[in-house]
């Protein structure tokens, strides 16, 4: 037979197998598609030597008056703000005070480990803190000692630090009477850990594993205990506080917790505080103030009581203690929005110490302490607003200089009712409001997941709403939580958890308007959404979808590839990305057998066009005022920050890229066997004349069998022809470049086969 030309439709497409996507592409990682044509990606390269503590997953950049270019970095441990290649830490504190006399006590002789004595200091393993005033201890100089620190916990009054230093004789106390202390607020954890609470399950409540029993006598709607046909399998704990706690502890120590259940509540005072990690004396994963109680502090030695919870019919029960049989101690009837009832004899009684349900206070999910850190960035002017995910607002000043910490929003002059817990917070366009989304009520400590507030107009810091001024609040109406707002063209999507919603700026009196835009929709994560040419494109459970004045589907030809593969534990990693100068929305997600981002799939939205591939990158910033988009990622075990779209390599390294068609056979009913015998390849290679891709060669008889490498060919721009002798019913190409300097663009590829034989 004469040379055919082997023409393949553009675009990856999985929703159907590789024999039944006859003439398309199959498979491919790190290329894209553009004018219809496969080519490599661009490369990636440092931004910066410098490496950031923790994994980032949140990017902003923007330029000052003087034309400084700034970048923001929030990973689960610190804050950054880069400039020029330098890594600025302005992770707000949250306590600064002075230690007692002689506070270090060193470890043994030529150790640099001190254990520091500081009561209450409200701090967790991994926490940050800075010392100043310190003075010579035991060989371990006051430089040694003033310095930042990562802590390792030994209970709630003393911690270790690991320095530099040396003791000369071990176990030796000093430091001196001026030391101070200055605690970073707590990190974040760089994974997510599956909270409780309203929106966090399903609605109507779950147990997990749980004791049934009986009712052995009637009860009274005001009845204080209840008699249980046996109490033997019910959960029951008391023990008391190793060391204070303050009303910011992220972490409480008892004496023994072994008789505590491995998830649940205590009661500490009038607290609650619910935690979702237990080791033989500690509880974290907090969450403070459950239940709407008030956050106190609590002194070494005081009670911590555990808090058990039935259920009878359609009552939920709290209890603190326990006889052979009867419920008798704290029983506190129809907690959690349930009402107290009479109940007979004989009904059965469940435990519920895991139950979600309507009336939990919705904060229990985001206040936890189990929540994947993750950050919100937005611009005041040439400053920084920011917050955690369902953390304190706070503010960097740029007149301060890249060395000054950032500082709560509340502490900032003239700050007057800013929320205390947001899940996200931005400034809107030109009308130049602050909007805390998902935050606690005016006048009220416990956050509200649908609350929409905002500032005063031109006044970050004034949300107390008066006549004269445009603060004011929304609670939208639809869903249990909001997941994520974000800027569009003359209006703000919001997404909860089962809805979009329109917000626009339309002045006094009301000055946003709020309108329902689709139901049934919701976003995978908070941050699989972008905005982009006046388009928003996001990641549902189930599908991709775009917004354009109306919300529709995104034709997917990598939907099963996608959603059957992906790690749903861990998807609030997942993340949406632009790359506008090639057209193109990028979702990044963590694969069914990965914990960390490990794989994306690309559409050219343009061209309509859809591709996949692996990379590790856990946030991105398209270019702007930078030449360059700007990605995170882990490489040799440290976080970097780098220009993609530069150069051919990964970093200097070797750069893997392919794509590999679907199976093609000679004749429509794939009844013959075919001989390949020559290809006359067309690949536009723009590095060097000598440099080379590889034309690999895979056949098969049957779609069943294996793809088998027949042959491999270094082709060069300069290749006329390249022989084979292939023998197959299908056969697949694949185009792949492993050296560290090539770049590829792919035109048609002509083959020369012939029959050969039936069945």
């Amino acid at each position: 037979m004469p040379l055919g030309k082997v023409v393949f439709k553009p675009g990856i497409n999985r929703e159907t197998t590789s024999y039944g996507n006859d003439g398309g592409w199959f498979d491919s990682s790190l290329i894209r598609f553009r004018k219809g044509r496969p080519e490599k990606m661009g490369g990636w390269s440092k931004l910066s030597t410098g490496a950031v503590q923790g994994q980032p997953r949140s990017l902003n950049t923007w330029v000052a008056l003087d034309s400084s270019k700034y970048m923001g970095v929030g990973t689960e441990s610190k804050m950054y703000i880069e400039e020029g290649g330098t890594y600025n830490d302005i992770t707000p504190i949250r306590a600064t005070g002075t230690l007692a006399a002689n506070p270090f006590t060193t470890g043994s002789a030529g150790s640099g480990t001190v254990t520091v004595t500081a009561a209450a200091h409200g701090a967790a393993t991994g926490d940050f803190v800075t010392f100043s005033g310190g003075a010579t201890t035991d060989g371990v100089t006051a430089a040694q000692l003033n310095l930042e620190f990562e802590i390792t916990l030994v209970d709630n009054n003393s911690y270790t630090v690991a320095t530099a230093g040396s003791a000369s004789s071990g176990s030796t106390a000093g430091g001196g009477s001026a030391v101070v202390a200055a605690y970073q607020i707590s990190v974040g954890l760089s994974t997510y850990v599956q909270g409780t609470g309203f929106g966090a399950g399903l609605w109507g409540g779950t147990t997990s594993v749980f004791s049934q029993t009986t009712l052995a006598t009637d009860v009274n709607n005001s009845a204080t205990s209840v008699v249980l046909t046996s109490a033997s399998n019910f959960e029951a704990a008391a023990d008391t506080l190793n060391g204070a706690i303050t009303i910011v502890s992220v972490t409480l120590i008892v004496d023994d917790a072994s008789s505590f259940p491995e998830q649940g509540t205590v009661l500490i005072g009038s607290e609650k505080i619910g935690y979702t990690v237990k080791t033989a004396t500690t509880f974290t994963g907090l969450t403070r103030g459950a239940d709407g109680t008030t956050i106190a502090a609590g002194a070494d030695g005081v009670a911590v009581t555990f808090v058990g919870l039935i259920q009878i019919e359609d009552e939920l029960i709290q209890y603190t203690g326990k006889s052979s049989n009867t419920l008798d101690a704290g029983v506190v009837r129809g907690v959690r929005g349930t009402t107290a009832a009479a109940h007979t004899a004989g009904v059965n009684i469940s435990e519920a110490n895991d139950f979600i349900g309507w009336g939990e206070a919705g904060g229990t999910t985001s206040a936890s302490g189990s929540q994947l850190r993750l950050w919100n960035q937005d611009t005041w002017g040439e400053d920084l607003i920011f917050n955690s995910f369902d953390g304190a607002g706070y503010y960097w000043d740029k007149d301060l200089g890249v060395a000054a910490r950032s500082s709560i929003l509340s502490a900032q002059t003239g700050a007057s009712s800013t929320p205390g817990q947001i899940r996200q917070i931005m400034v809107s366009g030109s009308d130049r409001h602050v909007i805390a989304f998902g935050c606690t009520p005016y006048g009220s400590t416990n956050q509200d997941l649908l609350q929409i507030r905002w500032s005063n107009q031109e006044d970050p810091f004034n949300w107390t709403p008066t006549a004269i001024n445009t603060s004011g609040d929304q609670r939208l109406s639809s869903g249990s939580e909001i997941i994520r707002a974000i800027k569009t063209r003359a209006e703000i999507l919001i997404w909860t958890d089962v809805s979009l919603h329109s917000m626009r700026f339309v002045g006094p009196p009301l000055t946003f308007g709020f309108s329902l835009l689709a139901n049934g929709t919701s976003l995978i994560s908070p941050n699989a959404v972008v905005s982009v040419d006046d388009k928003v494109f996001w990641m549902a459970r189930e599908n991709f979808y775009v917004y354009t004045g109306k919300v529709e589907n995104v034709p997917c030809t990598v939907l099963r590839y996608v959603f059957d593969d992906i790690n749903l534990a861990q998807k609030y990693k997942f993340f949406a990305a632009s790359n506008r100068m090639f057209n193109e929305v990028i979702w990044f997600y963590v694969s069914s057998t990965a914990t960390e981002i490990d794989r994306y799939a690309k559409f050219n939205y343009v061209e309509g066009t859809w591709d996949i591939g692996v990379l590790s990158r856990t946030a991105w910033i398209d270019y702007g005022i930078n030449d360059f988009p700007r990605a995170a990622g882990t490489d040799s075990g440290s976080n970097y920050i780098y220009n993609h779209e530069f150069g051919t390599t990964a970093d200097g390294a070797a750069m893997t890229s392919f794509i590999e068609s679907s199976d093609f056979d000679l004749d429509p009913a794939g009844e013959k066997f075919m001989f390949l015998n020559r290809m006359i390849p067309d690949i536009d290679i723009a590095t060097s004349s000598s440099a080379t891709v590889d034309y690999i060669l895979k056949t098969r008889d049957y779609p069943g069998d294996t793809l088998a490498t027949n042959s491999t060919n270094a082709i060069s721009s300069t290749t006329q022809q390249a022989f084979l002798r292939a023998r197959a019913r299908q056969a697949a190409i694949r185009i792949q470049s492993s050296a560290a300097d090539v770049a590829w663009t792919l035109g048609d590829l002509r083959l020369e086969a012939r029959p050969d034989g039936e069945r």
